[in-house]
């Protein structure tokens, strides 16, 4: 039998997610957590080529949450609830280096071994 996880994390794969995640975190709340490619080059450097990366990267992210959510409550969840790249509330990072993405760097910023800083974190919360 396939799972949720495993249903969603086919979704992401066809999302070009380079990195997911699920966390059990308190009250019964679950988390998939989600990183999509973006160079992580300082914005003001290459303003509108960051911009225009960052805007397409929230397009597919934006797609890839909502596909997710659909899944997730067709499972039968009640409350289910997203972060994506640009959501003010919430910081994703403590939640990326418990799912493995990476470590933290002295700046504050998650760095993986194979993608560098060359990411953007969304999550799916559920229970």
């Amino acid at each position: 039998m396939v799972s949720v996880i495993d249903e969603a994390y086919k979704i992401a794969d066809k999302n070009n997610v380079i990195l997911k995640g699920n966390i059990k975190l308190s009250r019964n709340t679950n988390c998939l957590i989600f990183a999509h490619y973006c160079d992580s080059t300082l914005f003001y450097k290459k303003f509108f080529k960051i911009s225009k990366d960052s805007f397409k990267v929230n397009k597919i992210a934006n797609k890839n949450l909502r596909e997710i959510k659909k899944l997730i409550k067709a499972s039968g969840y009640k409350k289910v609830w997203s972060k994506g790249i640009f959501s003010f509330y919430g910081d994703l990072r403590p939640l990326a280096v418990k799912a493995g993405f990476g470590e933290w760097c002295d700046d504050g910023i998650i760095k993986n071994d194979k993608y560098g800083t060359n990411f953007l974190i969304t999550a799916i919360f559920y229970r």
